[in-house]
């Protein structure tokens, strides 16, 4: 087998396979999207008409789909406690609708609960509801609005059976990437976690890694990556990423983040949604419109979600330009979870639940938790894309086994700590993925594809985005507000500003800032700036 000296991995945000790639044209009938088989349908809402999946959907939204956990279980058309029966993936119009029509506000348990959840409450009444949005969550992308994933799952390996962890919210899932559990978390908790990850295992036995990231990451929520002068000094903008490939200065393991910063934009829409260096996660909340909106967006705006494409290929090119190195890397992008989107695959109800939660860890849920039934761990959450690149990997290759997250963990494990335990039961059950790396000699020249071109956009969308900036701070119609999802990832922001406060470091001298927006730069910067600080005196 070939020698791997560097995994790669980009996860980006809220998309089901089915959204993203159930309508690829595959050569291989093994591939299991919306072409063939069905119907592929949802029952109505309330009784209306089945409404089928359609490849037509647009960049943008007019409400973000709920992915809560007990959301997703009524998605699935699971009981919420177990058993939970067969999952009939039947529920997905229905929630969203009631979504849109304000008739399932969160609700929140813990001390703090009753004042919380009247405020929910006042505002779920004042807030206008949008009927008839439920068969927007069955549209799906035409491989044309996603040209570059669509083109490297055609041209590499596609996994068709690569599910969330957890049928629940961001935290709990990215959490399994790197720690192959979410000490018992289905919904985002934003606190401390020191549960041993995927980086701490690689470090023992020898071999380096990094975190590339802009804004705020989720992946912060692991403090003891961070926590000491060596291991903060590893994180690096996303901007170094390239230079360092360029160098050969690869780790054995990176991680990239995506950039989950809102796009500042009201809802009378603008063709440029934002500035293309402050989002491109693909989140839904990053690319909202208004209803009236909606109807006639062009396809061909710059948003968050063509951004996310952008970045995609930016990854992929950097890679390629680097031939040798290339031959010897592996590049795995995936979602964290399904975002609330169809998905007609049913998770898988008999994988290992990963273990139990740390001691402690749920005491925080005494003062104030999202409410959510409780689960046991054994059922996979809904199908995600996943696109694993190598010039290794044959053209057209499908991967049909089962996996979830914890596949990354357990590759890097085999890859580069074959003695090392799993980190619990769930990455010791994962099946690693560099098997599929099968080609005595890897691809190159035309043998690859070239996306210079995707990767390219940035620099004009770029340009005329900070154009658009400079006429709203102009006209005065930048919000001071942040949308709702992004308030998870300022909450872990302001628990990161304490932690590196108490450490007393220089970029935390000043007060924190008023302004939502203001204050996730200005502690995105301080943590930056801190590890560039420590960098430079390793040196």
């Amino acid at each position: 087998m070939a020698t791997i000296d560097h995994v790669v991995v980009l996860m980006l945000e809220n998309r089901s396979f089915d959204h993203m790639l159930g309508f690829l044209e595959h050569p291989d009938p093994a591939f299991d999207g919306l072409l063939t088989g069905g119907p592929h349908t949802n029952p109505g809402f309330e009784g209306g008409p089945p409404v089928a999946a359609t490849p037509n959907a647009k960049a943008v939204l007019p409400q973000d789909p709920n992915h809560e956990h007990d959301a997703v279980m009524k998605q699935l058309g699971v009981a919420a406690k177990p058993p939970y029966g067969q999952p009939r993936n039947d529920g997905f119009v229905a929630d969203f609708e009631r979504v849109g029509r304000n008739l399932d506000p969160q609700r929140f348990t813990g001390f703090l609960s009753p004042l919380v959840n009247r405020h929910l409450s006042h505002k779920t009444v004042s807030s206008a509801p949008l009927a008839g949005i439920g068969p927007l969550v069955m549209r799906c992308q035409n491989p044309a609005n996603v040209p570059v994933l669509s083109h490297l799952a055609l041209e590499f390996a596609v996994c068709t059976r690569w599910f969330s962890p957890v049928p629940g919210e961001t935290w709990p899932n990215r959490n399994f990437l790197h720690a192959a559990t979410s000490d018992g978390e289905t919904d985002i908790d934003t606190r401390l976690y020191a549960n041993p990850t995927i980086f701490e295992l690689l470090e023992a036995h020898g071999h380096d890694w990094t975190i590339y990231h802009d804004d705020t990451p989720q992946v912060w929520a692991f403090v003891n990556l961070w926590d000491t002068p060596e291991r903060h000094a590893k994180w690096h903008p996303f901007s170094t990423f390239a230079e360092h490939v360029k160098a050969g200065k690869l780790p054995a393991y990176s991680f990239i983040e995506p950039n989950h910063r809102p796009p500042l934009h009201t809802l009378d829409h603008e063709r440029v949604i934002g500035r293309p260096d402050i989002s491109d996660s693909q989140h839904p909340g990053n690319n909202i419109v208004s209803r009236e909106a909606y109807d006639t967006f062009p396809d061909d705006a710059n948003t968050d979600f063509a951004r996310g494409e952008t970045l995609i290929a930016a990854v992929y090119e950097a890679l390629r330009a680097q031939p040798d190195l290339f031959a010897r890397t592996l590049l795995i992008i995936t979602y964290d979870e399904h975002g609330g989107f169809y998905d007609h695959v049913p998770p898988p109800q008999d994988v290992p639940a990963p273990g139990p939660a740390r001691a402690g860890a749920r005491l925080a849920h005494l003062i104030l938790e999202k409410s959510s039934t409780a689960f046991d761990f054994t059922m996979l959450g809904p199908r995600v894309p996943a696109v694993l690149v190598s010039p290794l990997i044959a053209k057209g290759t499908i991967d049909g086994a089962i996996h979830d997250h914890t596949a990354v963990p357990a590759t890097l494990r085999a890859l580069f700590a074959p003695d090392a335990k799993p980190l619990t039961h769930r990455d010791a059950w994962a099946e690693p993925l560099h098997g599929l790396l099968t080609l005595d000699q890897p691809r190159q020249g035309d043998q690859l594809p070239d996306l210079s071109a995707f990767a390219a956009r940035a620099t004009a969308e770029k340009d005329a985005a900070d154009a658009t900036a400079d006429a709203k701070a102009a006209t005065g119609t930048t919000p001071d507000k942040v949308g709702d999802f992004y308030r998870d990832f300022l909450r872990q922001a302001e628990v990161v500003w304490r932690h590196l406060a108490e450490r007393g470091g220089p970029e935390t001298a000043a007060d924190l800032l008023d302004s939502e927006p203001e204050r996730a730069i200005q502690i995105s910067k301080a943590f930056a700036d801190a590890a560039e600080r420590l960098r430079r005196q390793k040196s």
